[in-house]
C-alpha cells in the first residue's frame, strides 16, 4: 500500500522516512493541510536500517519533493541491519529485496521459503486454529497516507510496562555519513528539500548525550535537525507500548510541534504560518 501511493503520487509531495516512531507518531493528514502537498509515510521499523530506508525511496523522489527524515537512535548507530524483519518485509513485498545489500538477499529468500513452509504446515495441522490477529501490528493497521492508526482507539500499556529505549555505541556509525550524503544528492538533483527532525521519545528514556551526538553527527555531514530536542521529549504517559510509539494524544502533540518546526524552517514552504497549525 505504501509503495503504491509512493509511486502514484505526483510531485511535489512529502515523503517521510524513519522507524516506528514516525509510523505511530505522525498525523500525515494534518501535514497535508499544513504543507498543501500529499504525504506518504514510508516509515515502518528502525530495525530495517537507514540504508534500507534510503534505497527504498531514492528512486521515487521527484521534482520539488520534501523528504522528512525521523530516525531512531539505532539508525544513526548502525545504518545497515540484518534481521528477521527483512524476511517478513520481503515476504509481504518482494521488491524490498532490492533495498538490501546483495549479500543479504540469498539469506532472505531462503528465510521466506522456510517461513512459508512453516506457515503451510501450521495451516494444515491446525496449529493456527486458535490464533487471532494482533489488533495493532497488522498489515491493514495503516491509513491511506501510511500512518499506523490501529492503536489510536486502544488503551495504552501502563507506563511501567512500556519498552524503554536501548542506546548503542558508537552513537554515529561510519556508514551514516555516506548514506546521508547520497540521499541529499538524490533530493537536490530533483530540486527538493531534505529535512531532519528529532524522533519522539519518552522522558524516562531520554539521554542528552546521545541527542547531542545526533546533532553533531549531522552537522559534520552538513545538515541540521530542525527544532529543539526538548520539544520531542514527552511524558511516558503519552506513549502507547514503547518509548518511541506515541498514543493518540501524543501523536497530536508531536504532529503540532513538527508542523511548527517545519513551517519555521527556511527550507519548507507551508500553507500556514508557524502560529496557525491546522
Amino acid at each position: 500500500m505504501k509503495h503504491a501511493r509512493l509511486d502514484a503520487l505526483p510531485s511535489p509531495k512529502v515523503i517521510i522516512i524513519g522507524g516506528s516512531n514516525a509510523a505511530f507518531g505522525i498525523d500525515s493528514e494534518r501535514l497535508e493541510k499544513a504543507l498543501c502537498m500529499p504525504v506518504v509515510n514510508m516509515s515502518i521499523h528502525a530495525s530495517l536500517g537507514f540504508r534500507f530506508m534510503v534505497e527504498e525511496v531514492k528512486g521515487s523522489i521527484g521534482r520539488g519533493d520534501l523528504v522528512i527524515v525521523a530516525l531512531e537512535h539505532s539508525c544513526y548507530s548502525k545504518s545497515t541491519k540484518d534481521n528477521d524483519l527483512h524476511i517478513l518485509t520481503a515476504d509481504r513485498y518482494l521488491g524490498a529485496l532490492h533495498y538490501m545489500p546483495w549479500y543479504q538477499r540469498p539469506k532472505v529468500v531462503v528465510g521466506i521459503a522456510v517461513m512459508r513452509m512453516q506457515g503451510r504446515w501450521k495451516e494444515l495441522s491446525g496449529a493456527w486454529k486458535d490464533d487471532s490477529l494482533d489488533p495493532v501490528y497488522r498489515a491493514n493497521g495503516f491509513n491511506a497516507q501510511g500512518d499506523v492508526i490501529s492503536h489510536l482507539d486502544r488503551p495504552p500499556r501502563e507506563a511501567s510496562r512500556q519498552q524503554a529505549v536501548d542506546f548503542f555505541e558508537p552513537y554515529i556509525g561510519e556508514e551514516f555519513d555516506p548514506l546521508v550524503r547520497a540521499l541529499a544528492v538524490e533530493v537536490n538533483t530533483h530540486g527538493g528539500e531534505l529535512v531532519f527532525t528529532w524522533p519522539s521519545i519518552a522522558k524516562s528514556s531520554f539521554r542528552s548525550t546521545f541527542h547531542q551526538a545526533m546533532r553533531d553527527g549531522l552537522r559534520e555531514s552538513g545538515f541540521e535537525i530542525i527544532g529543539r530536542t526538548e520539544d520531542y521529549v514527552y511524558p511516558d504517559t503519552l506513549f502507547y507500548d514503547t518509548h518511541y510509539h506515541l498514543n493518540a494524544k501524543g501523536r497530536q502533540v508531536r504532529t503540532t510541534q513538527l508542523i511548527r518546526d517545519l513551517c519555521a524552517s527556511a527550507q519548507v514552504h507551508c500553507c500556514v504560518g508557524p502560529g496557525s497549525v491546522p
